[in-house]
């Protein structure tokens, strides 16, 4: 009989209650012994017991265990433990009111030097900057640390005059008045020493400051450091995307050009320090786990700093004792979630007159992007003065507690722009918001204008602003400076109003106020149902949004009723996203059951088997529907750990301490056992008929219909027991890792290893990868390692294929071999052609914070369906049209199109440059090349210089040097290195192509060949002569749009660009100082622009520096009225101009690490289409720079040009591998395979509870 349990006494606290709850609930259960808990449970009988001692709270997953085995609700007793801790974590805090060792939100200031970790390396290098640079910046994106480690890294190190000796040091941000604020402090201090100037948050001299004027002054007054004998050093921080923006001030981008320091992500080892030395500083542990966790999670995050920061400071004030645990981290919220989670755990507590007021304070804090993301607004305490001082003072001490608001004496700020992001209740009024908050910023600097100009009435609202403010801001709080503002308006607008109407005789007067009044009415009903239907548009498509990943068939549903409602930005954006989004189902198993379950996809990912002990059910996961049910195995079965499922979902093989179990899912009878003691992993062969049972250090292949042992491997070894096995679809063969961790792959009926050579030269490293899998034919294995996985040939061991992949989880083979799926540890699905490994991979898909348990491709249906950690849910993802694209294997080098996209040039390469190229003309519309362009051949002589006899020197291809006149003279390049230029007219009807070389120059000269497209015939053969210099090189060929110029930018000393009438053969004129490269003219002739930043007056031959982006533009475009121009780089970004390239309109670009490739406007110009080095194809818009919708699906091929077609209704991509893909992007074609994929429109039932206020209208 078994010791009595000490009572517990359930009034001592959460810990005892809780444990006294479990032991009741044993009772109720029949008074079950612990040993035999122990068996359901899978847990020792002294954990268990020790669950319900009451001396401290158990982990959530051993008290759901306990619960499982009692036959309790696992739901309502994860709440109760929930609940639990959260009390028993708020006593010890109340314990404990020590200062935590993590900032949360707030930066580090200089006093908590002590505590900034992970940035040695970093404030090193920045301490030097500042030494020998007088004006220096750090740059980064938001989250990386800017400001802690100018205030916690920086201003430290310079207080020890280690390399600058310092008079005084000054920290400042710029604000909406930053010449007039900062007038004094930007003056030198008496002393010896420099002034430090820091100055953080600079990106507010663009987003707050709306005076060019007095930014420009600013920006002076700053440069004045550089000047000699100067007193000041600056040091400023700011944001990356606000770079561009730095480069506007001539002066500025001078002085930052050398003396800029990137902020990267940390390493690594320097996220552990920041994790870990804080915690020991203040005598307190971090958990090795939750150290780990917090490097894999926070490593790739951009902007995870904060994150990290701020859940580090929940997790210690949740802690019980001195250890920060995975436990009470994941009761924070986690990386993701602890923001969100301390928001709204402040938000609710507030009463509802509280909540509304903290969602005004917060939102006027924050100032709205214009085509940047949205940043924070410092306020002073003064602008929230629009309700009462003690409301307002209660709701800012409970944000500020919560270190979700930084507070001083006379302002107010967030305390990190993360908020903005991480917080969905914030994000949410802010996008419920944006035109509000737009016009209530206006508002707020206009009125404190019109203050600090004595309430001159010229400075009042009056027109559009006024009638723009009364329509967003009339219900809305404001300040008495603001309200006095827009009353005074109002009433000059009636006074004015009034002044008129008595110039009006009685009579007209009253006419025309009753006419007016009756169109007025007429006409505001109109735009009030029309803003309404659109304010309701934007409501379900930010809906749709937010709903893909848990119902993607409504939130797609959502889209083209938000876009039939209005058509906007948003909703189109909403309908693209519909149609290109890879989430195309969510199937939750609709069954509860609070025993043991196995669950698994069947091979194909069609269905999906559940079992439990008493039945097993099979459902199809296209129509969600129960297909069959049979008996279950009973008391076998041990968990989804230790029990799976054969592909075919035909058979189960349940793991014992003695055997393998083998079940009939189908007849619901014993079929067999396997003798095997203590198996710890079991798998089944693709076709079923084999199974691998690893136990110990020994991997077994059994035949699965005979239940006959077909062979017996030895693997592991003493120090290492852990090892890898994998057997071939088949089950012919079989990989393992032998005794001595040396690679073997297996004939299995042969019961004999494979004589391979190249596995015994490296068995050990092969070894050291974390996974094997074989091709669907047997013959290559697959081969998986932490950052790679790596494809040979079994026989000769020849390197196959190699793609790069962060830690892949599990490898699937299409049947034919042809594409590799890799599901990673990041939560990433890829798949790529391994015709082509080293392009980018064809499909990418990102899990998001649901992890898979596991996952099925099911290449046929183009679909990829994976099970998620919890088991209860099956997410369908498509393909879409990724593994199905015409690929060709011979790579086209070039391409361009016409404007409309109806004629296409391609460029084939020789393979070293000095062969034979391959030109062709394309009609789109037919598929058929129409003309093929005979090749040039490459340059083979070189001429240079020979100043002392003023004579050309020729060297042959063969030649490196010669002598003349006693000079002995090295040719400029060995090698001869050959190009192919090429340039077709907008409306594809000329096409210019030539070759040229890295040779300097040709005796002969350079030719370029204009064809007429139309005719298929020579319009024109132009010889560029060499210069006084022998120089003929050509670097880039552009025509005119309507092809009968042509414009030639040369590799010369003088930096030129020829300009050539084609039909007469005659060169028109010559613009000088046009650095050589690519160009884009405007259709109206009357500018060039260069990727080297250069623009020039075609009519006058001026030139003008304009710095276009962050270095050499690659890619140029004009919209096709020339209202626009976009320049994209290798960095990804692309900068929108003005079509006199004088004002920047907005910024677009690609995903991270790819090169813009190619750019295209709609014929409208409203629509840019930009494509990247990685295979991506992103639609933007023009005038808001926001992206519509998801990328379009590419086969992840090189993309070398874009077009619309001449309604702008399709795009055109013509790819590396992939000659020519279109895409249908009218919203009404759209919608259109919108519907047809869903299926249906929303019904009357959903549209009523999403859409109650707008009645109901047909969608699809």
């Amino acid at each position: 009989m078994g010791r009595r349990e000490a009572p517990v006494d359930p009034n001592a606290g959460p810990v005892q209650r809780f444990a006294y709850e479990l032991r009741k609930l044993r009772q109720e259960a029949g008074g079950l012994t612990y040993r035999e808990m122990a068996r359901r449970a899978h847990y020792s009988v002294t954990t268990l017991s020790q669950a319900a001692a009451g001396e401290q709270l158990p982990s959530l997953a051993v008290s759901l265990a306990y619960v499982a085995a009692c036959g309790g609700d696992p739901a309502e007793w994860e709440r109760r433990w929930r609940e639990a801790s959260e009390e028993a974590a708020l006593r010890e805090r109340a314990d404990d009111a020590g200062r935590s060792p993590y900032q949360g939100l707030a930066r580090f200031e200089p006093e908590d030097h002590d505590r900034f970790f992970g940035r040695d390396e970093l404030i090193a290098r920045l301490e030097r900057l500042t030494a020998e640079r007088r004006v220096s910046a750090v740059f980064g994106p938001s989250g990386c640390g800017k400001s802690s480690l100018l205030r916690a890294g920086l201003i430290p190190v310079l207080r020890e005059h280690r390399a600058v000796k310092v008079s005084a040091i000054r920290v400042l941000a710029p604000g909406d008045h930053p010449a007039r604020t900062h007038a004094q402090v930007l003056r030198p201090a008496a002393g010896e020493g420099d002034t430090v100037v820091v100055v953080d948050q600079f990106e507010e001299l663009f987003t707050l400051c709306r005076a060019p004027a007095e930014r420009v002054a600013f920006i002076d007054r700053l440069l004045t450091a550089r000047e000699p004998g100067s007193q000041l050093r600056v040091v400023i921080a700011v944001r990356a995307d606000f770079y561009g923006r730095c480069a506007e001030h001539r002066g500025l981008a001078d002085a930052l050009s050398d003396s800029g320091l990137l902020v990267g992500p940390m390493t690594p080892a320097e996220l552990r320090e920041a994790v870990v030395r804080p915690a020991q500083a203040a005598g307190l542990i971090v958990e090795r786990e939750l150290t780990g966790r917090l490097i894999r999670e926070v490593a790739d995050e951009p902007g995870g700093l904060p994150l990290m920061s701020h859940v580090l400071h929940e997790t210690w004030r949740r802690r019980r004792g001195r250890a920060l645990t995975v436990q009470v981290y994941e009761a924070a919220g986690g990386v993701h979630g602890a923001i969100a989670k301390t928001a709204e755990e402040v938000y609710t507590r507030l009463s509802a007159e509280d909540a509304e007021l903290a969602r005004l304070v917060l939102l006027r804090l924050i100032t709205p992007g214009e085509g940047s993301i949205d940043t924070r607004r410092p306020v002073d305490r003064r602008e929230l003065d629009f309700a009462p001082a003690d409301e307002v003072a209660l709701v800012l001490d409970c944000l500020v507690r919560a270190r979700l608001l930084i507070l001083d004496d006379s302002t107010v700020d967030l305390a990190h722009e993360a908020l903005i992001t991480s917080w969905p209740r914030l994000h949410a009024w802010v996008e419920e918001a944006r035109d509000r908050l737009r016009a209530h910023r206006r508002l707020t600097e206009a009125a404190h204008t019109w203050e600090g100009l004595a309430r001159d009435p010229g400075a009042l609202y009056r027109g559009t602003r006024l009638a723009t403010a009364d329509e967003h801001l009339a219900d809305q709080p404001l300040t008495p400076v603001e309200q006095t503002f827009l009353t005074a308006s109002r009433t000059t607008r009636t006074r004015e109003v009034r002044r008129r109407r008595t110039l009006l005789t009685t009579l007209a007067a009253l006419l025309a106020l009753a006419l007016v009044a009756g169109i007025t009415a007429w006409q505001q009903s109109r735009t009030s149902d029309r803003r309404h239907r659109e304010s309701e548009a934007l409501r379900i498509a930010a809906l749709a949004d937010s709903m893909r990943a848990t119902d993607p068939v409504t939130a797609a549903q959502l889209s083209v009723a938000s876009w039939r409602l209005a058509s906007t930005v948003e909703t189109r954006s909403a309908v693209l996203t519909a149609l290109n989004s890879h989430e195309q189902d969510v199937f939750t198993v609709p069954e509860r059951d609070d025993r043991l379950v196995v669950r698994r996809l069947t091979g194909d990912g069609r269905a999906l088997v559940s079992a439990a002990s008493d039945r097993v059910r099979v459902w199809d996961l296209r129509t969600h529907r129960l297909t069959h049910t049979y008996r279950g195995p009973g008391e076998r079965l041990s968990g989804p750990d230790r029990d799976v499922i054969s592909p075919d979902g035909r058979t189960m093989a349940l793991s014992g301490e003695e055997s393998v179990a083998l079940w009939d899912i189908s007849t619901g009878r014993l079929t067999g056992h396997l003798p095997a003691e203590l198996p710890s992993s079991v798998e089944f062969s693709g076709d079923g008929r084999s199974l691998t049972v690893q136990v110990a250090n020994e991997v077994q292949v059994w035949d699965v219909p005979t239940r006959r042992l077909r062979l017996r491997v030895a693997v592991g070894g003493e120090e290492d027991t852990t090892s890898y096995a994998a057997i071939s679809a088949d089950g012919r063969r079989l990989a393992t890792c032998g005794t001595r961790r040396a690679l073997q792959i297996w004939d299995v009926a042969r019961r004999v290893t494979l004589p391979l050579r190249w596995t015994a030269e490296n068995g050990r490293g092969f070894c050291s990868r974390t996974r094997f899998a074989f091709l669907p034919d047997g013959t290559s294995i697959a081969l998986g390692s932490p950052t790679e996985v790596l494809i040979r040939d079994i026989t000769s061991g020849r390197e196959l294929t190699r793609l790069d992949t962060q830690a892949p989880a599990d490898v699937q083979f299409s049947p034919d071999g042809a594409f590799v799926a890799a599901m990673d540890e990041q939560g990433q699905v890829l798949v790529w052609r391994l015709a082509s490994p080293g392009a980018a991979p064809v499909f990418r898909h990102t899990l998001g914070r649901e992890a898979a348990d596991h996952y099925e491709v099911d290449f046929a249906a183009r679909e990829i369906r994976y099970l998620d950690s919890s088991r209860t849910a099956v997410r369908s993802l498509t393909l879409g049209s990724a593994t199905t694209s015409a690929w060709q294997r011979q790579t086209t080098d070039d391409a361009l199109l016409s404007r409309d996209g109806q004629t296409l040039a391609t460029l084939r390469a020789p393979a070293d440059n000095t062969g034979d190229s391959s030109v062709r003309l394309w009609d789109t519309r037919t598929g058929k090349a129409f003309l093929t362009i005979p090749d040039k051949p490459c340059p083979t002589e070189a001429v240079g210089p020979v100043a002392e006899a003023e004579r050309p020197l020729k060297l042959g291809a063969d030649e490196e040097t010669a002598t003349v006149d006693g000079h002995e003279l090295r040719a400029a390049s060995e090698d001869i290195d050959c190009f192919n230029l090429m340039a077709l007219s907008a409306n594809g009807r000329s096409f210019a192509y030539a070759r040229s070389s890295t040779l300097p120059g040709t005796p002969a000269g350079q030719r370029i060949t204009v064809w007429d497209a139309s005719t298929h015939r020579r319009r024109a053969n132009i010889t560029i002569r060499p210069d006084r210099n022998g120089m003929t090189g050509v670097d880039a060929l552009a025509l005119s749009s309507d092809g009968r110029t042509l414009y030639v930018s040369r590799t010369t000393t003088r930096q030129v660009v020829e300009v050539w009438d084609v039909q007469r053969n005659e060169r028109l004129r010559t613009l000088k100082g046009v650095p050589a490269g690519n160009m884009a003219v405007r259709d109206d002739q009357r500018m060039l622009v260069t990727g080297q930043d250069q623009m020039a007056d075609l009519r006058t031959g001026q030139t003008e520096y304009r710095a276009l982006g962050d270095g050499i533009s690659d890619v140029l475009a004009f919209s096709p009225d020339g209202a626009y121009f976009a320049a994209g780089n290798a960095q990804g970004h692309v900068t929108v101009w003005d079509g006199e390239v004088r004002n920047r309109i907005g910024v677009a670009g690609t995903g991270p690490g790819e090169s813009i490739t190619a750019l295209a406007f709609s014929p409208d110009g409203r629509t840019l289409a930009v494509a990247g080095s990685g295979g991506t194809v992103q639609l933007w818009d023009v005038t808001s720079s926001r992206p519509l919708g998801s990328a379009l699906p590419t086969p992840g091929d090189l993309p070398h040009a874009l077009a619309f077609d001449r309604d702008g209704t399709t795009l055109y991509a013509v790819g590396a591998h992939v000659q020519l893909r279109t895409y249908e992007i009218a919203p009404t074609q759209v919608a259109h395979q919108v519907c047809a994929r869903t299926g249906s429109g929303l019904s009357h039932t959903d549209w009523k509870a999403y859409l109650p206020d707008i009645s109901y209208r047909k969608t699809c």
